[in-house]
């Protein structure tokens, strides 16, 4: 496929709002793929270059895609910040600074004739991999030339790649749907492929694999070594005596929950890998937990799920979320390993020596977990107890707030207890401290606007613009405007975390109405957890509107930055309605 071709789709993809419209010219993009390239037309329409858990950028920032544009068309880098300025952002500014076709660096880059999709992707991976002295020459020249060769279309969503600025306003769900609908003539068969990508994480493969051997292929699709899958989560109930109605078990496992990092550890002899929630590979951030697992955990092979967890081995006590996240950082990891040790509490098991575990029930896993794991300083298993008496359990959480941890997390024993990657079901239940008063509860929502500040808040945003998740839709519904909780520091560098994240205008997976348009509008990216006191209907927001109303928050409050989850991880609208009917509204 011509490159010109998936550029003149994404471009028709920009100019829509319609999901139904974006699924159908996806499927047309992918009917028109041969097998060698689908992969790389499912990166490049998500603006990646590699599959999601592999953390290689094309390490170019907008300073140098500029330049690059600037060395393509022979301008000075102050007309090239001028144009996207005026224009809107650096794809635009390539399309209209860059005049000619001429390529004065065919030795970084020449194709054998009009560019095609494979070219653009492999030379795009070829500046993510360059290294060494001289890298960054290399990386703005090979750009460059690569600008020339295009036409003005293609210059601008190369330039838009390169700077990390697709945003077409479609994402995972919406990439799926396609690719039901183009191969399997239905969306109703999604859900095959959406298990295959909960396993593998790499939506290239799985539309590979599709293209080369059907549903069949798909289905057959497992989990591998050193590639993260998708974590299962925890459903939530409003009222902690629905507990034992939902879980589907007579005996429950009540463990202990952390207020953590979750991280999934791969170990396959000497190596050992760390994924985060987000499924990025955070192996770097923490060498305690790469040395235990290593060292503590009696296997050749194995895939651990536990989390993260700041300690104090003086006072013998979890410390919060906050202190844990002053961990990500790039330097200093050792310096700051010793001035807040981390534990790593494992569990779940979900790989042991070539077996795959998923399909074997809670108890099965946890009796294996804790043949394998050798207790340590800055390694443990989940604290729980074994009861069918709810009574015990509450008496389990209060113990749990007492020793400063979040709460509780109640798990099926059944024999169809099985884990279940990227689905939030039954079988897991998890109750917090904010639970417990009935009157509050806390939601993990993206952030998509705001509005400027005035008063002692001018010169930085005032509130924010927060909405849920609909899978179903693959869209973000708003639920609320957030301005409480944030304390000064938080006010001043709210800008700087979210400006990034900037758009022009409403981005098209954000549903919102005129009456809450805000000041700014981001692409959903950020993630808050927020405390409500209930949830009530609205006029104004679009979170499971029905009969003219919407959802919202009442008294929302910011408790904390959720850095460690992505958009599509937030709560969900589905969740959200649930907890609203459950009010007994």
């Amino acid at each position: 496929m011509k490159f010109k071709v998936l550029a003149t789709y994404m471009e028709k993809l920009e100019n829509t709002s319609s999901r139904n419209r974006m699924i159908a010219m996806l499927a047309d993009i992918f009917k028109l793929a041969g097998v060698e390239e689908i992969k790389s037309i499912c990166y490049l329409i998500l603006g990646q270059i590699y599959p999601n858990y592999v953390e290689t950028t094309l390490g170019l920032g907008g300073k140098m895609v500029q330049s690059a544009i600037a060395l393509a068309a022979s301008k000075e880098e102050k007309a090239v910040e001028t144009a996207a300025k005026e224009l809107g952002d650096l794809g635009l500014a390539a399309a209209a600074v860059i005049k000619t076709r001429r390529n004065t660096f065919k030795k970084f880059f020449k194709p054998e004739g009009e560019l095609s999709v494979k070219e653009v992707h492999q030379t795009l991976k070829g500046i993510a991999e360059a290294g060494g002295e001289g890298s960054q020459e290399v990386k703005k020249k090979t750009l460059a030339a690569l600008l020339s060769e295009g036409s003005k279309l293609e210059r601008k969503y190369i330039a838009r790649l390169a700077a990390g600025a697709m945003r077409l306003g479609l994402g995972d769900m919406t990439i799926l749907d396609a690719l039901a609908v183009g191969f399997l003539s239905s969306k109703e068969k999604k859900p095959e492929l959406e298990r295959a990508y909960n396993v593998c994480s790499d939506i290239g493969e799985v539309a590979e694999v599709l293209i080369k051997r059907g549903l069949p292929g798909v289905k057959k699709i497992k989990l591998s070594l050193n590639r993260p899958i998708k974590p299962m989560l925890a459903q939530r109930v409003s009222r902690f005596s629905e507990i034992k109605e939902k879980i589907g078990s007579e005996n429950i496992s009540v463990e202990e929950k952390y207020d953590g990092e979750r991280i999934q550890a791969h170990k396959a002899g000497k190596k050992v890998v760390l994924f985060s929630r987000r499924m990025i590979d955070v192996t770097n951030q923490f060498p305690e937990i790469v040395e235990n697992v290593r060292k503590n955990i009696k296997a050749e092979e194995v895939i651990l799920d536990g989390e993260a967890v700041a300690y104090d081995f003086r006072e013998k006590t979890f410390s919060p979320f906050q202190k844990l996240m002053r961990r990500r950082r790039k330097y200093g990891v050792q310096e700051f390993s010793k001035k807040i040790p981390v534990k790593y509490i494992v569990f779940d098991l979900i790989y042991l020596n070539g077996k795959i575990l998923l399909k074997e029930n809670y108890p099965f896993r946890r009796k294996f977990l804790e043949k394998i794991v050798k207790k340590y300083k800055y390694l443990d298993l989940a604290g729980r107890m074994i009861t069918p008496d709810l009574e015990e359990a509450e008496e389990f959480f209060q113990d749990c707030l007492e020793r400063k941890l979040e709460g509780i997390v109640c798990k099926s024993c059944a024999e169809n207890s099985y884990y279940r990657a990227g689905a939030r079901e039954w079988a897991w239940i998890k109750w917090k401290k904010e639970y417990a008063s009935r009157l509050s509860d806390t939601l993990d929502l993206v952030v998509v606007g705001a509005y400027k500040g005035r008063g002692s808040r001018a010169g930085t945003y005032g509130s924010l613009l927060c909405a849920a998740y609909d899978k179903e839709k693959d869209v973000f519904q708003t639920v609320t405007r957030l301005g409480a909780g944030f304390s000064e520091e938080d006010l001043e560098s709210m800008m700087k975390r979210l400006n990034d994240f900037r758009e022009d205008s409403k981005p098209a997976r954000v549903e919102a109405l005129k009456e809450v348009e805000p000041d700014v509008w981001f692409a959903p990216e950020m993630v808050v957890e927020v405390l409500a006191a209930e949830i009530t209907r609205s006029s104004v927001h679009t979170c499971a509107r029905e009969y003219g109303k919407g959802l919202a928050l009442r008294f929302p409050r910011f408790k904390r930055w959720r850095s460690e989850k992505n958009a599509e991880q937030a709560t969900l609208v589905r969740e959200i309605k649930d907890m609203y009917e459950a009010q007994g509204r």
